[in-house]
């Protein structure tokens, strides 16, 4: 926002994106006096506890200099730098959430089970896909799949800008995606490789790929992918809410699959601390049954992963030692450690 547009000291400036380095942004400005006088008066609250800073930011001036804050869902006001929340009037509160809320209903997609997405994306019909970090949109046309989407993009342009997503290459790395159709925008993940049947000729995709919404699963073994479905809530905007959610096990493949793909926002969500792991792939092996953890609030276990490392070629099978915590019977799981041996 520049100085000169700034002229009402009460504009605010509204920003979300799905994780800091994401290039897709949706941006809104309003103008509320009574707000602003709420903010530069407002003590400091409690400390702002989550794992992931807010995806919303509030910018304004005063008295020539931006202000920057995150702000929830709920609309609670968050100091970023100090990681501290902020004591709002429940009328000022109240404003922020509704402000928040309009903007990330437009930024976000909406949470449909496959099979209402499916009723809303028949068999050959055409549509947007909107890869929600790097911001750029392709043309897809589903094409069969009963139990997720098989697509293809529909021209050589769609299949050029599809492996753009994925670096040049195509990849079986999971990525969160909006599906745009008549009107409607769904939260979805997709793949980038090129497989099984083809349909469309001369579009340079030897094949088709896949596309998830909540609750698929693969045609394959008719499992949930793990991976799939954490990146379909980021595209509804509910990746720590989801995550807070989760047990042990289904954390550690959350964790899992961000060593995989080398994303650190999912690592940061499931240990609570921002922190990087260099490996260039990494495959759970071990499949344990689900533990009684209800009345723990520590766990030990180990699961076997095949890995390639950072400086290899050659894929091993490896044993990670995960360490998890949570404070209270009520809170959610940490992994606090991770040790591969």
């Amino acid at each position: 926002m520049h100085k000169e547009a700034a002229t009402d000291a009460a504009t605010f400036r509204l920003q979300v994106k799905a994780a800091p380095g994401a290039r897709y942004q949706t941006e809104s400005t309003f103008d509320d006096k009574s707000l602003q006088r709420a903010l530069e008066s407002a003590a400091a609250g409690v400390p702002y506890i989550e794992p992931l800073l807010p995806d919303t930011t509030l910018s304004y001036y005063k008295k020539d200099q931006t202000q920057l804050l995150g702000v929830t869902p709920t609309g609670e006001a968050v100091d970023l730098a100090a990681k501290q929340t902020l004591q709002l009037s429940s009328k000022a509160q109240a404003a922020l959430r509704e402000q928040v809320r309009a903007l990330r209903a437009k930024h976000y997609g909406e949470l449909l089970t496959w099979e209402e997405a499916s009723l809303v994306l028949p068999k050959f019909s055409s549509f947007t896909v909107l890869d929600v970090e790097s911001g750029l949109s392709f043309e897809g046309q589903r094409r069969a799949g009963s139990h997720h989407a098989d697509v293809q993009p529909l021209t050589k342009a769609d299949s050029a800008t599809l492996k753009s997503i994925y670096g040049g290459q195509w990849s079986w790395d999971r990525r969160a995606v909006l599906v745009k159709l008549n009107g409607r925008t769904l939260a979805a993940s997709m793949h980038g490789m090129p497989h099984g049947g083809d349909g469309i000729p001369g579009n340079d995709f030897n094949g088709h790929f896949c596309i998830h919404f909540l609750g698929s699963v693969t045609h394959g073994s008719r499992s949930v992918d793990p991976a799939h479905q954490v990146m379909v809530h980021r595209a509804a905007g509910l990746l720590n809410d989801y995550v807070s959610k989760l047990s042990p096990s289904a954390l550690i493949d959350v964790w899992i699959s961000g060593a995989h793909q080398g994303d650190l926002q999912l690592l940061q969500v499931t240990t609570g601390q921002e922190q990087a792991l260099h490996v260039r792939s990494m495959r759970r092996l071990s499949k344990e049954q689900e533990q009684d953890v209800s009345q723990l609030l520590q766990l030990d276990t180990t699961v076997d992963v095949a890995m390639t490392g950072a400086r290899s070629s050659a894929v091993s099978t490896r044993r990670v030692l995960f360490h998890l915590e949570r404070a209270t019977l009520q809170d959610r799981w940490f992994i606090r450690s991770a040790i591969i041996q």
